[in-house]
């Protein structure tokens, strides 16, 4: 009874996909989705050649009803790619890809026998290039693509295992789904290359052929025994309630704020043209155009005819004179003439006057842009892109600035995290069979937020400005673990060394001088300027410091070595 009751699900299934396909009931989603991601690929995507795509269009339009239509034309002359706001935004992404280099990032991955394991590992590293792919492809798609579908698919692999495999699907290729509110797919159906139709859900992955746009006759079918859909929305945080199918990237918000910002840009470059090529004004000279033809002559720069009334064009608008009309409009590098005082009139005016750039405004500009380039950073990773040295000596500010920092990536790392921890269970699911168990995903809860030369100017600040040790303590740590984070051995030894170094947060000349002044004592000095090279000689009569005291606790060893160093 139950298989019956199943069998009549899928063919209804079956069915509503069928109709559906030709209905498009999420066409409207679908389409908005793409609207979004144009606007975030007009920002995000670096572009050499002209795109004409709508977010393009759009935003032209959107100058075209703020400024008049000759200085339109100018801007759209000054636009070209790539855009200014490519650089805004890859210092934004730049900043949130250090979800990557968590601290205590953890994959644990369960299974009922050892050899299974041991395959997969081999497995995602060789054939899914895990974890790099996230970190690349998927990073790309994060940009660029937040409203993507991940799809797990499946290779045969003759009489060895299953191959699974997954890729992003755009949603621009996707015909019709079903969702659950976890973004996980309850069916699919979307255009694959060679005029086909692949349809995934809970039981099956199957292709049809394409019938104008709509589901053909059935070509292959491929259960997978999954009991639910190998397919789910890449990004999981919706833009609103009232659209949870489209994805909201960390930039959706600043989208207005990157429009305006590439608007001031571009005002500016109109105006830094002024200094270039100021307009110089001086007095009219009389036009002697006339055409001896028709009688056609010029009057003020307009073209009249013989029974003195001016010409207009197809257009209705008056007809510039072909010799001096140009000289009318008031732009860039122009002449601009000026009525000669009549009898009567005093003759104040200088001949000749140049017309340079106001300054105010180009001061504005410059002032605005800075502004809102700030802004739309700090409101996207938590903190501007100069950390300013008055920063990093107040202590709560900078704990802000860290804590804010922290809980946007801990965000964004929880989406990457969500879609990574499916497509690993899925791949499981199809290769090992019941053999797999479960796995969990934590790309880590502490994070490298600075740079070296961040971390180093805070040090200099932080010293200049007499912080006290413990804090000059945690900023060398800091410094050292961003260093050295790709390689644990050589971390691992500089942070001995830190412990082990007398004096570490002194040079060896305010060594020197605190000596003169009797602050410390010759021994003290001594083992300073010698730190380097008894640690040589340590190493030499025993063994590396790495290895020396392996077996006891990490306070008695550091005194251990200590000891030594002060009989040398």
């Amino acid at each position: 009874m139950m298989q019956i009751l199943n069998l009549t699900k899928n063919m209804e299934l079956q069915e509503k996909i069928r109709r559906n396909a030709k209905l498009r009931p999420k066409a409207a989603t679908i389409n908005r989705a793409i609207l979004h991601q144009q606007r975030l690929k007009f920002h995000c995507q670096t572009v050499v050649t002209t795109d004409l795509s709508q977010a393009v269009s759009d935003f032209l339009a959107f100058v075209q009803n703020l400024i008049p239509h000759d200085k339109f034309v100018i801007f759209k002359t000054l636009f070209r790619f790539p855009l200014k706001t490519n650089e805004v935004t890859g210092i934004i992404f730049d900043k949130l890809s250090r979800i990557f280099d968590g601290r205590n990032a953890a994959l644990n991955y369960q299974f009922s026998d050892s050899s299974s394991r041991d395959d997969w590992e081999v497995y995602r590293k060789e054939k899914l290039h895990e974890p790099e792919i996230w970190q690349t492809l998927g990073f790309e798609n994060f940009k660029t693509e937040i409203n993507s579908v991940i799809i797990v698919d499946v290779r045969s692999g003759g009489d060895n295992a299953p191959e699974p495999y997954f890729y992003w699907l755009p949603i621009n290729f996707v015909i019709d789904y079903e969702a659950k509110p976890s973004g996980e797919m309850i069916y699919i159906s979307f255009r694959q290359d060679g005029n086909i139709i692949a349809v995934i859900d809970s039981e099956a992955y199957r292709i049809y052929s394409d019938d104008n746009g709509t589901i053909g006759s059935l070509i292959e079918e491929h259960r997978h025994n999954l009991g639910y859909c190998p397919a789910r929305f890449f990004w999981s945080e919706p833009i609103s309630l009232d659209n949870p199918d489209v994805k909201c990237s960390p930039l959706s918000k600043e989208l207005d704020n990157l429009d305006w910002y590439l608007f001031y840009h571009l005002s500016k470059r109109h105006l830094d043209l002024y200094a270039a090529y100021p307009i110089y004004s001086g007095y009219e000279q009389a036009c002697d155009f006339s055409n001896e033809e028709n009688g056609d002559y010029c009057d003020g720069g307009f073209i009249k005819n013989k029974q003195g009334f001016y010409k207009t064009d197809i257009n209705g608008l008056m007809i510039r004179c072909p010799k001096c009309g140009n000289k009318r409009i008031a732009g860039v590098g122009s002449f601009v003439e000026i009525p000669i005082p009549t009898e009567g009139q005093p003759d104040l005016r200088n001949p000749v006057q140049i017309l340079t750039v106001d300054r105010n405004s180009l001061n504005y500009n410059v002032d605005e842009c800075s502004r809102l380039k700030n802004e739309i950073i700090t409101a996207v990773v938590g903190t501007a892109e100069d950390v300013q040295g008055k920063e990093a000596i107040n202590e709560n500010q900078v704990k802000a600035t860290f804590e804010s920092q922290s809980a946007i990536l801990r965000k964004v790392k929880k989406g990457f995290e969500i879609a990574q921890k499916f497509v690993d269970e899925t791949i499981c699911r199809l290769r090992y069979g019941s053999n797999f168990i479960s796995c969990s995903i934590n790309y880590g809860t502490e994070f490298y937020l600075y740079d070296l030369n961040e971390l180093r100017e805070r040090y200099k600040i932080a010293k200049e400005n007499g912080a006290s040790d413990s804090e000059l303590d945690a900023l060398q740590t800091a410094i050292i673990e961003t260093e050295y984070r790709h390689n644990p051995a050589m971390l691992e030894r500089m942070l001995i060394l830190s412990d082990l170094e007398p004096l570490k947060h002194l040079t060896t000349q305010e060594a020197i001088n605190l000596y003169k002044e009797n602050i410390i004592s010759a021994e003290k000095l001594k083992q300073k300027i010698n730190f380097i090279e008894n640690i040589k000689r340590f190493e030499r009569e025993n063994t590396n410091i790495l290895t020396f005291g392996k077996d006891i606790d990490y306070k008695r060893k550091i005194e251990n070595i200590n000891n030594v160093l002060k009989t040398y």
